[in-house]
């Protein structure tokens, strides 16, 4: 009995100072673990941002228009006797699109220089009367009157003949005819419609915010989409600007001149516009994902000589669609953390690697590089 219990202690014992054994092992591997942990670096991903010179642009949807369209129509009524209106070219000025039969204008110009020939005849027979004292002032007068109605009528009629003849008033390009050889016209018919394609007008709108930014003559670029739906760029100046806003849309309108010598665009086309409003020599632009945001305080974790980070307070300028201007906190040449950060405390050892996309401020919307 007493073997019994003394085995049972001794098993008690053996497990115990097992356990204890085991617990100070740990303990070991623990204070190991600690003592190594200053050696433990945080992968995070790193850019070194740099100030550039940069243009920020106003982009809006615009339209081009001719600048100036006319319908032509007859003012006489008769019948189409010549057409010669080619739909969808561009002809020359007084290019003769129509005539319209001039038959009868014809014959009264004819009638109407025969009267004219007599009343002039009239009038310097009665002249030399009336300097022989043969006939009245009064009969003078008359005859003079006569002469200048006559006159009257010439001219009248041969404008009617002129009317008959209708012509290109500048040169553009021509829309569908609207009549055909032989057919009869009231005076405002349309016969065709013309418009100047060279140079167009493109008209688009902007905020009133940007009203001050601009000026007449300054340059802009816009896109157009071809078959292939490639982009192609043409560039305008801005000619007119309209000194109202619009009291509904709070939009300023804008007229800007397009060359249009190559006659390859035509109006009624709808394009893209940037146009440049600011340009800053040198700023400073940052992923928006680098931005630790604490209250109304912004911080990025900056990267030190040491390769550990600091918390940098920042101030933040305008954004973009990827990337935020920082006005002051980061200076060209430091590295921050733009990805990882969240595992991250000031004085955290880092291991870094590139930034996953390949940063350039300058493909951000609203942002271009200027030209050296």
């Amino acid at each position: 009995m007493l073997k019994a219990k003394l085995k049972t202690v001794f098993y008690i014992a053996l497990i115990l100072f097992t356990f204890t054994s085991g617990c100070s092992n740990k303990a070991t591997d623990k204070g190991n673990k600690l003592s190594n942990s200053n050696d433990f670096s945080v992968p995070v991903e790193t850019i070194q941002v740099n100030a550039a010179p940069f243009t920020q642009y106003i982009e809006a949807v615009g339209t081009l228009e001719s600048p100036e369209t006319t319908e032509l129509t007859s003012e006489n009524k008769g019948k189409v006797a010549y057409l010669n209106i080619p739909e969808g070219e561009i002809v020359p000025k007084g290019h003769i699109l129509t005539k319209i039969d001039d038959s009868t204008s014809s014959a009264e110009i004819k009638i109407a220089k025969a009267k004219l020939k007599n009343a002039d005849e009239n009038y310097k027979r009665m002249k030399s009367l009336q300097e022989q004292g043969a006939v009245s002032k009064q009969t003078l007068d008359n005859a003079l009157e006569e002469l200048e109605s006559t006159e009257g009528e010439v001219e009248r009629v041969e404008s009617i003949q002129e009317k008959t003849t209708i012509t290109a008033p500048f040169e553009g390009v021509l829309s569908f005819k609207n009549v055909s050889t032989g057919a009869f016209i009231d005076p405002g018919d349309v016969i065709v419609r013309i418009s100047q394609i060279n140079p167009l007008d493109l008209i688009f709108s902007l905020p009133e915010k940007y009203s001050s930014s601009i000026k007449p003559g300054q340059h802009l670029d816009f896109s157009l989409s071809d078959e292939n739906d490639t982009s192609k760029i043409y560039s305008a100046r801005v000619s007119t600007i309209d000194p109202y806003i619009d009291k509904e849309t709070r939009s300023l309108k804008i007229k800007a001149s397009v060359d249009n010598t190559n006659k390859k665009l035509l109006p009624g086309r709808f394009t893209t516009i940037k146009l440049a409003f600011k340009k800053v020599d040198k700023a400073i632009f940052i992923p928006q994902q680098a931005l630790i945001q604490e209250g109304d305080t912004k911080k990025v974790f900056l990267v030190k000589e040491d390769n550990t980070v600091d918390l940098q307070t920042v101030k933040s300028g305008q954004w973009t669609k990827d990337s935020v201007e920082i006005l002051s906190g980061l200076q060209s040449g430091d590295v921050i953390v733009t990805a990882g950060h969240q595992k991250l405390n000031a004085g955290t050892k880092i291991d870094s690697k590139p930034h996953n996309k390949i940063y350039n401020m300058n493909l951000d919307i609203g942002l271009t590089p200027e030209k050296k």
